[in-house]
């Protein structure tokens, strides 16, 4: 019995990450019904390109510091909440230059969503990427019990409250705008509290940024790159032909989702055990450890194909099961993401952002030249297709750099004579 209790407590930061990422999407994949019947398939589209456009935007707003945030949370806590503080002030600066650029852009009626949508979307984009700075230095930190309630507050409240008020009050999208915004700003003030005045960090303020973006104009490239990859499918598509089609390709998406949900909450406690081991040049045992674990992610995958029409019918109806047919093939790019993101914690430790970059954008651009060419001539659901071999790339790519430069390999287990100068954190 007392191994047992050892075992679950060493286990409970695993636990918790699959049971708040479990919450989130499993939530939010049953009430993709109500959203999917109550809009017709014109306004679920937009609503779905909204929902998408957050997270991608928050790049912008905060020059992905979130990543340099992630790595100063490994080595010291408080240095840690004072670059959250400094990156905060930064954030908001660029808000106010990508406010007039809207303004701008309006002006001559570009929109991403819709003239009012887009202002929504970027006010939500800035509050998203503030809480993405707290939830990176959380996960870092082993607050998993913390990190784990912010968390599935972001990504579940606005949904419940958003169907609650749509059902009783109004029939419009941008209900569901209007109640994102509000939660995150109550979610941003509370995780501001003790918040640093600028005339208190002005004085080292100045170089702790500089080495910040040093450290992560790097990675603008690779997590634009990651989530272009991951959404641009849906503006081609959008580009091409219409919300219509744009809603189907998206319960389609969704459902693969549930895959990709699995694997990015236990990866969350998964790379910073392979951290840790690379630190301590335990190769094999990482090895070990990421086989049962791509087994375990394979049968999931697999096991998702099949029940791929029940998950379709509980989150919309009859008419989106024209889409059953690319639901694996997105599953199994999901499967390529997986192990790209892996091997991508190899250069991740040794702090050779630019290897990162190479991959994300090489897969980028192929499956932006790929959808160009193929969605106009084959159809929407191609996507599926150009998107799994992208990912499939993306992959490879990172997994033969990574040999090459590091010799060290955590999905095969080749052997190399391990060199003696490779740079440590």
């Amino acid at each position: 019995m007392g191994k047992l209790k050892n075992i679950l407590l060493e286990k409970k930061g695993y636990f918790f990450y699959v049971l708040g990422e479990g919450l989130s999407k499993g939530i939010v994949f049953l009430l993709l019904g109500f959203y999917t019947n109550i809009f017709d398939k014109n306004d679920f589209g937009k609503l779905s390109l909204f929902w998408i456009s957050v997270p991608l935007l928050s790049i912008f707003l905060d020059l992905s510091q979130r990543s340099y945030v992630k790595h100063v949370s490994i080595h010291s806590k408080n240095e840690a909440l004072k670059l959250i503080d400094i990156v905060k002030y930064f954030s908001t600066m660029l808000l106010a230059i990508l406010l007039l650029s809207f303004v701008i852009k309006g002006y001559f009626g570009v929109y991403i969503i819709d003239e009012k949508g887009d202002y929504y979307l970027l006010l939500c984009a800035f509050l998203y990427s503030i809480i993405e700075l707290h939830l990176f230095f959380y996960q870092l930190q082993g607050e998993v019990r913390k990190y784990n309630i912010i968390f599935v507050l972001k990504n579940t409240l606005p949904y419940i409250l958003s169907a609650i008020i749509i059902l009783l009050y109004s029939n419009s999208i941008y209900a569901f705008m209007n109640v994102q915004l509000i939660l995150y700003i109550g979610l941003v003030i509370w995780l501001s509290r003790g918040f640093s005045s600028f005339k208190k960090l002005k004085h080292e303020g100045l170089t702790i940024l500089k080495a910040s973006l040093k450290f992560s104009l790097p990675f603008i490239p690779s997590l634009f790159s990651a989530l272009a990859l991951g959404v641009s499918d849906r503006y081609i598509i959008k580009y091409f032909y219409s919300d219509v089609e744009l809603a189907e390709y998206t319960v389609a998406y969704t459902v693969s989702s549930i895959f990709m949900a699995f694997y990015l909450a236990t990866n969350k406690m998964f790379q910073k055990t392979v951290l840790e081991n690379l630190k301590l040049k335990k190769f094999d045992l990482n090895f070990k450890l990421t086989k049962k674990y791509i087994f375990v992610i394979l049968i999931l995958g697999i096991f998702i194909s099949l029940i791929k029409k029940y998950m379709v019918l509980i989150m919309s109806n009859e008419s989106y099961l024209v889409i059953l047919d690319i639901i694996p093939t997105i599953i199994l790019g999901m499967f390529f993401y997986f192990l790209y993101s892996i091997v991508a914690n190899i250069p991740f430790f040794f702090k050779d952002t630019k290897i990162m970059v190479i991959p994300a954008i090489f897969a980028a651009i192929l499956n932006l030249v790929l959808n160009f060419i193929l969605v106009p001539k084959y159809g929407y659901k191609i996507a599926a297709l150009t998107t799994t071999i992208s990912y499939a790339v993306e992959f490879l790519v990172m997994y033969l750099l990574c040999l090459k430069k590091y010799k060290i390999d955590v999905v095969f287990n080749i052997k190399f004579n391990r060199p003696v100068n490779l740079r440590k954190k």
